[in-house]
């Protein structure tokens, strides 16, 4: 427990640090799908075999930026339904490289950390002094976050705003302490990012 504490103290300041010193670049919104395999192997699931749904949420800055590619952080907060296992809510930042193929189209990849609160989706029964079963209801948990994703999007509007999707690799550790130690999700998002200079202006005359 405190453990994890620690991490999402670290994850926060380092958060903050960075949004304080650097020029947030957009606000993003993502619909998600997830399933439990192994890295890979679950990406046809994906569209077919299981419906986990779940929204994110993003901003980030670039480290760098160059006429072919860029360095960029991004910051995400995302909600995952899944039935009868858990819902979940993550914290988590990724650093990520972006390569520019034409002034509209962007690919990329990015590697990441942070906090998921596991809320148990189901109770168990156990039986009491009496000998009486009783349900009781499992309590939450902190947990790790380790995401590694890939993904595509591209400018459909003048202004600025893109459509992307993601596939994305995330561990959640450790599940079942001493049982589960990791439990691999594989998940997909599809978006959509609008400029912070877009928010600012309200839309109107944003460049």
């Amino acid at each position: 427990m405190k453990r994890n504490q620690t991490i999402l103290t670290c994850l926060l300041c380092f958060i903050m640090m960075n949004l304080q010193a650097k020029e947030l670049k957009y606000l993003g919104v993502a619909v998600t799908n997830s399933v439990t395999a192994l890295p890979f192997s679950g990406f046809p699931k994906l569209f077919h075999s299981q419906f986990h749904p779940g929204i994110t949420l993003s901003t980030g800055f670039n480290w760098t930026e160059k006429p072919k590619h860029n360095l960029m952080q991004s910051f995400k907060l995302g909600y995952l339904h899944h039935r009868f296992i858990q819902k979940s809510i993550m914290l988590y930042s990724e650093f990520g490289y972006r390569h520019k193929t034409t002034e509209k189209l962007g690919l990329s990849v990015a590697v990441g950390g942070g906090y998921l609160h596991m809320i148990p989706g189901d109770e168990q029964l156990r039986m009491n002094a009496e000998g009486d079963w009783e349900m009781i209801k499992l309590k939450s948990r902190p947990q790790a976050l380790i995401s590694i994703s890939m993904g595509v999007d591209y400018q459909i509007t003048d202004n600025g705003i893109r459509a992307f999707v993601r596939y994305q690799n995330m561990l959640q550790t450790p599940f079942v302490p001493g049982y589960v130690p990791l439990l691999p999700y594989n998940v997909f998002h599809l978006g959509a990012t609008i400029p912070m200079k877009l928010i600012k202006k309200g839309g109107n005359n944003a460049q």
